[in-house]
């Protein structure tokens, strides 16, 4: 046998000897689990969300084990794995759900069907085979110093104008809650319109996070001309570094924020190429979320870290409350019926103030918790039971397959080079997707949708002022991807 046969050959059966090994490792996990959360009390919803557990791990793998790396994949199934898989399963077995309220045993497995379908649905569309990335040669849409320079410089001149309107610096050191009362005291939070708080606070924050993985983009390709770009680029990092540190630290920022940040930091300038830095990603991601996202707590305030919960006794808590707000959700459109699109589109219109819109929507957390008549209002709501609660099960279906296509697009984009808009997209949706995940859309699109825009902008949009900071990328030749030559026309050309 010729060596490369036999070399492709050898490639083939260790794959395979993986696959079987991972196959086991999943059966035996699966099984384990179903032993402790489920057997003890059988219940329909508990099966389900065995299930559940089961595909989104099955699919962490696969993606995990891919040929590039899937940041935007491998938040999603890691993020459902924990928030919605497991803890589900210890709340169900116990009877357990982290706020009191009457028990809705009824819409369990309505919920757990949801939830299951959603997961399916996003996997087949995710699994969908799309062309290699074409190198990225449209000047337009490169990710340059220049570029990386407007926007942190307007990131500054923002904080240097809205910091003293929000409360001061030191106030953004204290907690959430003394950073709230700063902010009402300044007349910028009312019940009826928040717009002037997005202006002056949260749109700073969006644009210094995306200033900070502009940078970091441009240190990861190495795209500085000589000394003198690169020092320029320094100290452009360290602005961009610093304006996060103030508006998107943990201790007075959302964490969903404060952690998307520092998550967007790592992928864009960490490349991943290597399988081992890929599986450590997905086991980081997997310990993260099921340690230190209830964790996170300690920033918040005093009263949080007073009801601090570890290990299993987290799981009951508010910190992971999406399978009881979906149960909330079924209910809500069972007695409220559907709003077909209201919540979402006053969620992409976050910008119009309501004096201009009356009819505009609260967040869809907000509205199910109201109907549940909780006195605490603003809690989350998943992605798919908002979608349910939107447009029905059918709209779960169609809108996650499409959600999958779209993660897919996004993660083959992060492979283009030199690092361009699709890129600094796939890292900052892949970072802050965790908290659209989780919901409401109308509590969490204003500082992601906010950061889009300025991305979109800032990349594509500003002119070049022509100070040749950033080193060109090389020519594309765009015959080199074709066969070996075989004829002497294509050998002469290729000599």
């Amino acid at each position: 046998m010729r060596p490369d046969v036999a070399g492709a050959a050898a490639h083939l059966r260790r794959p395979s000897g993986r696959s079987l090994v991972a196959a086991v490792t999943l059966l035996a996990v699966v099984t384990a689990l179903g032993v402790t959360t489920v057997l003890p009390r059988p219940t329909v919803a508990g099966v389900l969300g065995l299930v559940v557990v089961a595909v989104c791990l099955a699919a962490l793998y696969q993606t995990t084990r891919s040929e590039s790396f899937t940041p935007v994949a491998v938040t999603f199934w890691a993020f459902v794995t924990v928030w919605v898989g497991f803890a589900p399963l210890l709340q169900i077995r116990d009877r357990r759900l982290p706020w009191p309220d009457l028990p809705l045993d009824q819409d369990y497995v309505s919920a757990q069907v949801i939830l299951l379908f959603a997961v399916v649905a996003y996997w087949a569309g995710n699994t969908r085979r799309l062309p290699a990335p074409r190198p990225n040669t449209s000047p337009r849409s490169r990710v340059t110093i220049e570029k990386a320079l407007t926007v942190t410089a307007t990131a500054a001149v923002l904080a240097v104008v809205c910091l003293p309107m929000t409360g001061g610096l030191v106030v953004r050191f204290t907690s959430r809650d003394d950073l709230q009362r700063a902010i009402t005291e300044a007349g910028l939070k009312s019940r009826q319109d928040l717009a002037l708080l997005g202006l002056l606070s949260t749109f700073p924050a969006a644009v210094a996070a995306v200033a900070l993985v502009l940078c970091l983009l441009c240190w990861r390709s190495r795209n500085f001309v000589g000394p003198k770009a690169r020092s320029i680029l320094l100290g452009t990092t360290a602005v961009a570094v610093l304006l996060n540190v103030i508006y998107n630290n943990p201790l007075s920022a959302n964490r969903f924020a404060a952690f998307g940040v520092m998550l967007a930091a790592g992928l864009a300038i960490v490349p991943f190429e290597r399988q081992r830095w890929r599986t450590l990603f997905s086991l980081g991601m997997l310990t993260g979320l099921a340690v230190l996202y209830p964790l996170a707590n300690l920033f918040r305030n005093a009263r949080s870290r007073g009801n601090l919960r570890l290990g299993l006794d987290a799981y009951y808590t508010w910190d992971f409350d999406g399978f009881q707000q979906t149960v909330n959700a079924v209910y809500h459109a069972r007695v409220h019926g559907h709003t077909w699109g209201h919540h979402l589109v006053s969620a992409l219109l976050f910008w119009v103030p309501r004096s201009w819109w009356e009819g505009k929507a609260i967040p869809a957390g907000n509205a199910v918790a109201a109907g549940r008549g909780y006195e605490f209002q603003n809690l989350a709501l998943p992605f798919w039971a908002e979608t349910y609660l939107e447009f029905a099960f059918v709209g779960v279906v169609v809108l996650f397959f499409f959600y999958g296509r779209l993660a897919r697009r996004l993660d083959r984009a992060l492979a283009a080079t030199p690092a361009g808009l699709g890129t600094a997209l796939t890292v900052t949706f892949a970072a802050f997707q965790i908290g659209l995940l989780r919901g409401p859309l109308g509590a969490q699109i204003p500082f992601v949708g906010a950061a889009f825009a300025v991305l979109v902008v800032g990349v594509l949009a500003l002119p070049d002022p022509g100070w040749r900071l950033t080193r060109p990328p090389p020519p594309v030749d765009h015959g080199s991807t074709a066969a070996a030559p075989t004829g002497p026309k294509e050998m002469a050309h290729n000599d």
